[in-house]
């Protein structure tokens, strides 16, 4: 039987994975609110405190400490179709969980993260705009492998600089 949520469309988000974070065992991870959709993979500050362990999430800027958000992803409904972790994101209001991040932490985004062609070699910014050098300010991250899966491409980044 066919219901309305057959017809609902899924877009596409960023996926990410936690490589070899610091954070995992010996640094912070924290409790962001998210002020607007946000794809696990993004960089983003720590805001003004809520309450409780809970901060606001803050667009990242050169100078701020920079914070991974990458929440366990949750399966849409249990339907087979809206399980695939390319349909997960942090909405607006929901509390995400974002990883303090250190210089040489390496982690893994898809494909869809990056403005520009990722490659083995370049660099990215706190954006993921894929640069042939590696910025002189801010955050810097270095793709240094490509993860080939079944059904998508990934690149794995580590960090040079946190900016």
């Amino acid at each position: 039987m066919a219901n309305v949520f057959d017809l609902v469309k899924g877009t596409d988000h960023v996926v990410a994975e936690s490589s070899r974070l610091k954070a995992t065992g010996a640094g912070h991870i924290y409790d962001l609110e998210m002020i607007e959709d946000t794809d696990n993979g993004t960089i983003v500050a720590l805001g003004a405190h809520v309450e409780g362990q809970l901060y606001k999430a803050k667009n990242f800027a050169t100078g701020d400490k920079p914070y991974l958000v990458l929440t366990t992803p949750l399966a849409y409904n249990g339907k087979r179709g809206w399980s695939d972790e390319k349909y997960f994101y942090n909405a607006t209001g929901e509390v995400a969980r974002a990883y303090e991040l250190y210089v040489d932490d390496m982690y893994t985004l898809s494909g869809n993260a990056f403005t520009g062609t990722p490659a083995v070699g370049k660099y990215v910014d706190a954006t993921y705009a894929v640069k042939d050098t590696a910025p002189s300010t801010g955050f810097v991250g270095e793709i240094f492998e490509e993860v080939n899966y079944t059904n998508s491409v990934s690149y794995r980044v580590r960090i040079v600089k946190l900016g």
